[in-house]
């Protein structure tokens, strides 16, 4: 469900809304009315959460509210909803958020410089990728004769949301990252493009650039030089114990290669799903909704080739 439908939902009353992040990820703010259940904690005794008859789940970004939900459905509660992309979505819409009374200071010390919204997303940005990604973004519109709100509504971000983005004041999640370049029908290395000359290119991890969820339990970081994206592209992905990442249909025909170099992964591919391990490899057309889960209690690594349609 999305922030708009899921703000006329709470307003008509009845619902018992549960916040799934961690304390922390609480503590930077949460939707009125919610009520804190971590997700560990819901798997470990659902009873004690006492969750009403109906449910509406919410996370960072919609990954593990939709895993509360699935847990809360098969123990036979019905009326169960998932916030489609979280706080995150929440803010980006400009909808209120409540502050705990410690954060609450700070807030308003702030106000006028940016939004609550802006700065839970730029805490923990990278200026220099979001100032790439902010003129990539900047440049496709105006290519397009676009305004924010067209682009808006063909990407389903906020209007506010891409505005920050476009001057780097932050830098979007993957999944919104996969909605901008859809909507501009462009391969997703095209909004982290660097011009620059083609050499031997060393990538460092200590310095490494990373695109991070905004509940820090996904990552990826691309494994080619700037001028090398395009029709296929490498990527080194991360996902922390129990961690899941749901991704959108890609464009159609785009085809995505994943080897696991350390723990375990689950693959769901549209409706099917597959188990993998360290060594393992899979090739699956992405272009269905996908997500990539980690059920293990250690760090899953995977490395990922993404191929598009025309590829030669």
């Amino acid at each position: 469900m999305g922030s708009r439908e899921a703000e006329a939902l709470i307003k008509a009353g009845d619902i018992d809304i549960v916040d799934v992040r961690e304390p922390n990820e609480w503590a930077r703010g949460h939707i009125p009315g919610a009520r804190l259940v971590p997700l560990a904690q819901l798997r470990a005794d659902l009873d004690a959460a006492k969750l009403g008859e109906k449910v509406l789940f919410v996370c960072a970004s919609g990954g593990r509210s939709m895993t509360a939900a699935k847990l809360a459905d098969g123990r036979g509660i019905k009326d169960v909803i998932s916030l489609d992309a979280g706080t995150s979505g929440w803010m980006a819409e400009g909808l209120p958020i409540v502050l705990p009374e410690a954060a609450a200071p700070a807030a308003r010390a702030n106000e006028g410089a940016a939004a609550p919204a802006e700065a839970a997303a730029a805490e923990d940005g990278d200026p220099e990728l979001d100032a790439v990604v902010g003129q990539n973004v900047k440049e496709l519109r105006t290519a397009r004769g676009l305004t924010l709100d067209l682009l808006a509504g063909m990407s389903g971000v906020g209007r506010q949301a891409l505005g920050q983005i476009e001057i780097g004041r932050t830098v979007p999640s993957v999944g919104t990252l996969w909605k901008i370049a859809r909507a501009f029908d462009v391969p997703f290395s095209a909004l982290l493009a660097r011009p620059a000359p083609r050499a031997t290119t060393l990538f460092r991890s200590a310095t490494a650039k990373r695109l991070v969820s905004p509940d820090g339990r996904f990552s990826s970081r691309a494994l080619y030089a700037p001028g090398d994206g395009g029709k296929v592209e490498l990527y080194e992905l991360f996902l922390a114990a129990h961690a899941r990442e749901a991704a959108e249909a890609h464009a159609p025909g785009t085809r995505e290669n994943l080897v696991v170099t350390a723990g375990r992964l689950q693959l769901d591919v549209g409706a099917e799903s597959f188990e993998l391990v360290k060594g393992d490899a899979i090739a699956f057309t992405a272009d269905v909704p996908h997500a990539y889960i980690n059920p293990g209690n250690e760090e899953c690594w995977m490395n990922l080739v993404m191929t598009y349609q025309g590829a030669t």
